[in-house]
């Protein structure tokens, strides 16, 4: 049968069937099969879709339920970028990944409908729910009978009297058809207050966050005896029950209600693609549809195909489109016309599964673990690619299976200002390949007829070819740092997505355990020592480059680069379900690789007059710091010396607090001289502001202006994304997030970083982020009612403490709180407070005391926080990430406090941490749907600092503060306001 036009009325039955779950149905039933029967000859995984075509056959034959369809719909997903996502972006977050062996059957079902000469119904922005919402209300309103096939429970609120559902599990003979009583059954309402059920009990399947302690039950019951949500909400002051009055009357928990309701709610008013009269169904070409089923290798689906449309079977050839690789995809309903290539052995693994289906997230991340470890690595079996028709097959390979891994090599580590030397591919363990683009020879070509360079595809013309399948949304992009390889390839115009990043894989699961380098991760969880880039580019004064390598050489390296990252991907990716980090993968780590690299690649700009200009200051006053240093301590010698400097300190003038190196040296470090400095010591003071003013002049001023890139004019930070337990990025290369903003010197650097004409600097910073997350975490009453009411904070401690009227008080006062309230964060001593005050140690103790018992909810954080991180190893921040500490049950006790101290601060600073990076990757978006052209540039610890144009201003200023105080939302609702200050200006000092 065919679609075709054919008007729906009364007599017409509309089948609308839930294609992307009937696929996992159809997955999950055939892995519970005969394996013999799930894969082609070729090794394709195909029992998915053996099971989807006898299911698509009986509907189209016999109907369903004592109902013969008249017009039909398979209705899939599109895309994962459902417009649910930006009413709530970890909507579905939880989902775990399709099974390897399913994966390259999504487009082979698709394919399927076709040969049954039908059209696959899926649309952008829409899921397929919203899609049978909108058939169903439309064929309702014309007086058809709808039956919708699916076991999805958010479509039971489309029941009524005409529309009713069919649950295929039940089997093809029996009948379990879904009415109005079965929905009262199974919600204890009826389908029209089955939204409002929804709202509240929330969904865990799609990560809907509804109302925290109200399940499906409790909540039938409210909605029975309020009559619906909105009349519920109105009077939930009146519920009896404290914990459900208090959730139904907290402000934050309301709005996660309704967000919950929108996300459960259909959308019945779609903008259908497809009309419904064109659903008319009518006989299928019989020959299009055998040759289809042949190519799959279905032998009994062939044979009833061939008997019911009249056709002989053995007379005609399998659809060439879908006999190997190229035609195991079909991309957009055309299948691939690429050159194909013989199916490695096991080339589409199907994933392991036990007697009673596939195993469970941790079983397989084992099973992984120890299949990547079983599974050698043997390089001789990569190929280098040189000619166009071997490019075309590889990525038609790619194309099929729907995930390829991805390195690239370049002539240098800056991927801003370095060539593109060539891209590896992997599309199986053990199945990668070399592309070389822009090679030379290794010993160089000249006039006297020198080495020529080797043979490669002309560069233009390979990228031109890999753009579309690195670009392809449909096809799902691995790598290791992933980000280098957005900015290298970016550059070349090219924009890659979707994507997965294996050192943050690691990262999510193992911070703070282990260092996530490719090499290291292989070696923990491969067994493997990969190639040492040393080994094939030389180092030192052997470095020739990785252009100048030999492309058997380049090709062993850099396509098992590649290889590894594919192996470590399917080992790791399990876990991140296991371990329940999925979403922290998913929402914290994964979207930033994206907006770093968009961050890196824009850059700032810098005046180098400025900066002259500073380095002459900042040289004036050294040499004016060294004369009176050389005065006190009556000779000349080598400031920068560190021999010579402990030699004046502790041998000749005799200063106390002398301890020796390693080396047997004067350790003159900074704490040694800041001990000095804090007891009045003059002369280790000056040595401090010397050493200060040199580090600002070797690494600001003088080095900057070596940083701007000739090309942007401008300089480019690289941003470390798994480098801190706690998630806190840092930024090398230059490094703009440790330049001092307390101090006049490094106020003065921060001038030089400018905006362009016509545009300004709009630095959004954070308010005592770290103090209100104490607040929120700790539930501490007093704080919370103070960032509540806006009062200063600092002040109000120490009203508290010292009982002092915040009114007039005197400023030393609100210093030495401040100073705890920030010290206690960091887990300070006696010791150190009374150095940063300059009093007494035992005052300094009594200070102390008195604020955990003014304060005693967060001596009780930190008692259990320790006793957490003993027992566990860890710790967790309220968003999920769990930042590790092996070393926490040290018998050094100095290193022991330490990491607990450390462990203290960590769901603190993580918290912090991951709120900037959720207000990060919701930010171009925020401003782009205001149409503002406001660009992210800098992120400097609880700070971001943007570049817009001076009359969009104020307007990015609203949409910056309104996404970084939102931040938090809806995954968690804080007790606590956040605060945003931001101001624009001509420069950053001036802006911060």
């Amino acid at each position: 049968m065919t679609l075709t036009h054919k008007p729906v009325g009364p007599d017409s039955r509309v089948f609308l069937v839930d294609g992307s779950s009937f696929v996992f149905r159809a997955y999950f039933q055939s892995i519970r099969q005969d394996a013999k029967y799930n894969y082609r000859t070729d090794r394709l995984p195909t029992g998915a879709v053996r099971l989807f075509c006898a299911k698509l056959f009986q509907f189209i034959r016999e109907g369903a339920a004592d109902l013969t369809p008249t017009h039909l719909a398979i209705i899939f997903d599109k895309s994962e970028n459902s417009f649910r996502k930006e009413i709530y972006p970890d909507y579905k977050a939880h989902r775990q990944d399709p099974p390897d062996d399913l994966i390259p059957q999504f487009p082979l079902m698709r394919a399927a409908v076709r040969a049954f000469g039908l059209l696959p119904i899926e649309q952008d922005v829409y899921e397929a729910d919203d899609l049978i919402a909108t058939y169903a209300k439309e064929a309702r309103a014309r007086g058809a009978d709808v039956l919708i096939v699916s076991a999805d429970k958010d479509l039971m609120q489309l029941i009524d009297d005409k529309v009713s559902m069919y649950d295929p599990a039940s089997g093809a003979r029996e009948e379990r058809r879904i009415g109005v009583a079965e929905v009262v059954d199974y919600f204890g309402v009826p389908p029209e207050k089955v939204v409002d059920v929804q709202a509240l009990a929330g969904d865990s399947t799609d990560n809907v966050p509804g109302a925290k302690g109200i399940g499906v039950k409790t909540a039938a019951q409210l909605i029975n005896e309020y009559g619906d949500l909105d009349t519920l909400l109105a009077r939930a002051g009146e519920i009896k029950q404290p914990k459900r009055r208090e959730t139904l009357t907290d402000p934050a928990s309301v709005a996660l209600i309704r967000t919950s309701e929108r996300l459960v709610k259909l959308v019945d008013d779609a903008p259908l693609e497809i009309p419904l009269d064109d659903l008319g169904l009518h006989q299928p070409d019989g020959k299009t549809l055998v040759a289809f089923l042949q190519a799959m290798e279905f032998t009994q689906l062939t044979r009833r195909a061939a008997e019911t449309y009249g056709v002989e079977a053995n007379e005609i050839e399998p659809d060439p489109a879908f006999v190997g690789p190229a035609g195991w995809r079909a991309r957009n309903g055309e299948v691939a016309e690429t050159p194909a290539l013989p199916a490695p052995e096991a080339a589409a693994p199907a994933g392991p599964t036990g007697e009673k289906g596939a195993l469970s997230p941790a079983a397989l991340a084992e099973a992984r673990r120890e299949q990547g470890v079983a599974t050698k690595i043997d390089r001789s079996l990569y190929e280098t690619v040189t000619t166009i028709e071997r490019l075309d097959a590889w990525i038609a390979e790619a194309f099929a299976i729907g995930v390829v891994a991805m390195d690239t090599e370049t002539t240098s580590l800056d991927p801003m200002s370095c060539d593109l030397v060539g891209v590896s591919l992997a599309t199986a363990p053990g199945r990668a390949c070399y592309i070389p683009l822009q090679h030379v020879a290794p010993t160089g070509a000249d006039l006297l007829g020198g080495d020529p360079p080797p043979v490669q595809i002309p560069f233009a013309e390979a990228l031109a070819r890999l753009k579309p399948l690195l670009e392809a949304r449909g096809v799902l992009k691995i790598a290791h740092n992933m980000k280098y390889d957005l900015l290298v390839l970016a550059c070349c115009g090219i924009d890659v997505a979707p994507i997965e990043d294996t050192m943050l894989i690691s990262y999510v699961l193992d911070a703070g355990r282990n260092n996530h380098g490719l090499d290291e991760l292989s070696k923990k969880h491969l067994g493997h020592e990969c190639i040492p880039f040393s080994a094939v580019a030389g180092s030192g004064r052997t470095f020739i480059g990785f252009a100048r390598v030999p492309l058997d050489r380049a090709t062993e390296y850099a396509a098992e680069d590649s290889d590894v990252a594919l192996r470590l991907w399917r080992a790791l990716r399990p876990r991140l379900a296991a371990e329940h980090m999925t979403s922290v993968y998913e929402t914290l780590e994964r979207p930033m690789v994206s907006v770093l690299a968009k961050m890196e690649r824009r850059g700032i700009a810098i005046d180098r007059n400025i900066l002259s200009r500073l380095s002459g200051e900042f040289a004036q006053d050294m040499a004016r710091l060294e004369a009176e240093i050389h005065e006190l301590a009556g000779e000349s010698f080598n400031l920068g010396s560190p021999k010579q400097l402990g030699d004046i300190l502790f041998g000749k003038m005799g200063l106390p607090g002398a301890k020796k190196t390693a080396t047997g040296a004067w350790s003159t470090s900074a704490s040694v001289l800041d001990e000095l400095a804090e007891s009045g010591n003059t002369f280790a003071a000056r040595i401090l502001d010397w050493r200060q003013l040199s580090k600002l002049k070797s690494t600001y001023t003088d080095a900057l202006p070596t940083f701007v890139n000739p090309t942007t004019h401008r300089v480019h930070t690289s941003y470390a994304l798994a480098a801190t337990t706690t998630g806190r990025l840092s930024s090398s290369d230059p490094n703009l997030q440790n330049i001092p903003v307390r101090n006049e010197a490094g106020r003065k650097i921060r001038t030089a970083f400018v905006a362009e004409r016509g545009n300004v600097l709009i630095s959004a910073d954070y308010s005592q982020i770290e103090l209100r997350l104490l607040a929120h975490i700790a539930d501490i009453p007093q704080l919370r009612q103070a960032f509540a009411d806006g009062i200063d904070i600092h002040a109000m401690t120490a009203s508290e403490m010292f009982g002092v009227p915040v009114q007039g008080m005197p400023s030393e006062v609100r210093r030495r709180a401040k100073a705890i309230n920030f010290g206690i964060i960091y887990g300070i001593s006696a010791f150190g407070l009374a150095n940063q005050l300059s009093i007494p140690r035992e005052e300094a103790a009594a200070y102390i005391k008195r604020y955990f018992e003014r304060f005693p909810g967060i001596r009780d954080y930190m008692d259990k926080t320790r006793k957490a991180v003993r027992e566990n190893g860890l710790v967790t921040t309220i968003f999920g990430r769990k930042c590790h500490f092996p070393r926490i049950g040290s018998s050094n006790a100095s290193e022991r406090a330490f990491f607990e101290r450390a462990a203290i601060n960590a769901p603190i600073q993580g918290a912090a941490a991951d709120i900037i990076r959720r207000a990060m990757a919701r930010m171009d978006e925020a401003l782009a749907h205001e149409r503002l052209s406001a660009r992210m540039l800098l992120q400097v610890h609880d700070e971001l600092v943007f570049e817009a144009p001076k009359e969009e201003a104020e307007a990015t200023i609203r949409i910056v503060k309104r996404v970084m105080e939102e931040a938090p939302h809806p995954a968690v609702a804080l007790s606590v306001p956040l605060e945003v200050e931001a101001r624009a200006a001509q420069n950053w000092d001036e802006a911060h």
